[in-house]
């Protein structure tokens, strides 16, 4: 029968093209060719000293270009997949984006260290986890919805700001150079609860959406990406 509109797709369910754009989107944005190393470097040389001099605009500005979102949501659909080599992928590209961040922001912190040594408001010293993994949750379900849905692209900026990723990298790094081991502490369980509620929060979504079957589109993606 002759039906003058046209369906629209579920916000609950993702089409076969949906999918695969989103899975090659994630895979594409999280190397060394995308700029992701180089806008995480740029960040992370302004949240730090955003940080030091206690400026929640700077700060908020250096989150906005971190791209640390796209591994955290690589990772969360490899799981979905069940694809182990996407998700060795996501781990590494975690590992080294944490490591360039913590000694990125430690090096400058010791040259900025005469004028800038105590630790200010916006570096966390008292942590109640729960109410960031809530946080950490709510920007997952948004940052892996907007990777699928096209028209909700827009939010990713906002995920950036809220899930804080950078800062508390940026912290620990901070607080090995000025010697503040609780510093580092505080800001490591800050950075573990926000990386789990906005993993679990992506795999969720991921699932839901009807990923399961991603990972032969995910592994085509990264051997395009490797050659």
């Amino acid at each position: 029968m002759f039906w003058p509109f046209k369906k629209e797709s579920s916000l609950l369910e993702a089409t076969d093209k949906e999918q695969r754009e989103a899975v090659e989107s994630l895979v594409s944005q999280g190397t060394l060719h995308s700029g992701y190393y180089l806008m995480l470097f740029l960040a992370t040389l302004i949240v730090t000293p955003g940080l030091l001099i206690d400026n929640v605009a700077v700060v908020i500005g250096g989150m906005i270009l971190a791209p640390l979102v796209v591994p955290i949501l690589s990772l969360s659909l490899s799981l979905v997949s069940g694809n182990g080599h996407g998700m060795l992928r996501s781990v590494k590209i975690l590992l080294i984006s944490i490591v360039l961040v913590v000694a990125t922001s430690a090096v400058l912190t010791t040259v900025l260290s005469r004028a800038y040594s105590e630790p200010t408001n916006l570096m966390q010293t008292q942590i109640a986890p729960g109410i960031y993994v809530f946080i950490s949750f709510c920007s997952g379900i948004a940052g892996a919805f907007a990777f699928v849905k096209k028209n909700l692209a827009q939010a990713i900026a906002g995920v950036a700001v809220t899930v804080s990723l950078l800062p508390p990298i940026c912290t620990i790094g901070i607080g090995l150079s000025l010697g503040k081991y609780t510093l580092v502490e505080n800001s490591s369980i800050l950075l573990v609860s926000n990386f789990v509620g906005m993993c679990m929060a992506a795999f969720i979504v991921f699932w839901v959406l009807g990923f399961l079957d991603a990972g032969k589109d995910e592994d085509k993606a990264i051997k395009k990406i490797e050659k």
